[in-house]
């Protein structure tokens, strides 16, 4: 049977309408892998709303009381609370696929801009000096305190160090029997090694050493998982396009689809990358997931 489907095609086609949607800029004269890459990138900058755990720093809980930014402070922590969207509170260079948030790709330590007016020209907010900090993974999110834009702040260890002695139970997995770290650094000294596109891997926290719960990023300043991931889902595509070459008629005769009418796509469909079959509006492979080919034969 002759088969018509172009996997990478679809999948350039589903990410650049996904980038006008979200309002990011993509070139569609770029190749397929470096708009991946783009996309990826700022995919995984963003804050998915979603409800986690939320703990809040007893230093800053404290503060709240006479701190000049506590409704701000407030407002962010209430919106984590409820599984809200956080995304307008990050710095509005979010967007930029050439902008790499170092925090984000070494610790999952993000910074919110304490501001509840929206700025004019974009859907975030004004862009402020006053800045707050939380660590963020899929099932938690940690306040930790509040810091003005100022050199070096991005690469302390007082954050980690808040974590280590306020919520040890969230950085557990990442410690590791290393002693010490060499060469020692100062916030300002990581700060210019990220900048630069080094990764530092790990960092010391009194007598404990944590790895970076992020794997890094190449010297390009791209996320490892992102250089990962595209990757992976390319992988995928050849994989399913192979597949389906061969087994073609098997495939539709277990999806219960005739031949002649069947439309293979590669489609984004909500959070998730899927294989689908047009005629019959059937979900048929997640990304990563490939034929059995046991029910085929």
């Amino acid at each position: 049977m002759s088969c018509k489907y172009d996997f990478k095609s679809d999948l350039k086609t589903a990410i650049l309408d996904e980038a006008f949607h979200l309002g990011i800029k993509i070139s569609s004269s770029k190749s397929l892998y470096d708009i991946l890459i783009d996309y990826l990138t700022i995919y995984h900058k963003l804050i998915p709303s979603k409800p986690r755990d939320v703990f809040v720093c007893p230093q800053l809980k404290a503060d709240l009381s006479t701190h000049p930014k506590a409704k701000e402070i407030r407002t962010i922590i209430e919106i984590a609370k409820r599984g809200g969207n956080l995304n307008p509170f990050q710095s509005k260079r979010l967007l930029q696929t050439n902008f790499h948030d170092h925090m984000i790709t070494e610790w999952n330590i993000y910074h919110f801009h304490l501001s509840l007016e929206q700025d004019k020209k974009t859907k975030f907010v004004k862009q402020v000096n006053s800045l707050l900090f939380a660590y963020i993974d899929n099932n938690s999110i940690a306040f930790l305190g509040v810091e003005t834009h100022k050199d070096g702040i991005f690469g302390d260890t007082k954050w980690w160090t808040l974590l280590h002695d306020n919520f040890p139970q969230l950085i557990e997995k990442y410690k590791n029997d290393a002693r010490d770290v060499y060469p020692p650094l100062s916030a300002s000294d990581r700060q210019q090694l990220w900048d630069k596109g080094y990764t530092t891997l790990m960092v010391k926290v009194k007598d404990c050493v944590y790895y970076s719960p992020n794997i890094g990023r190449t010297t390009s300043g791209h996320n490892m998982v992102v250089i990962r991931q595209a990757m992976s889902i390319l992988d995928w595509i050849d994989s399913i396009s192979e597949q389906l070459d061969k087994y073609y008629d098997a495939v539709c005769n277990a999806l219960k689809v005739e031949s002649a009418v069947a439309q293979y796509k590669v489609i984004i469909y909500g959070e998730d990358l899927i294989l689908a079959e047009m005629s019959s509006l059937q979900q048929v492979l997640k990304f990563n997931e490939v034929f059995d080919l046991s029910k085929l034969r």
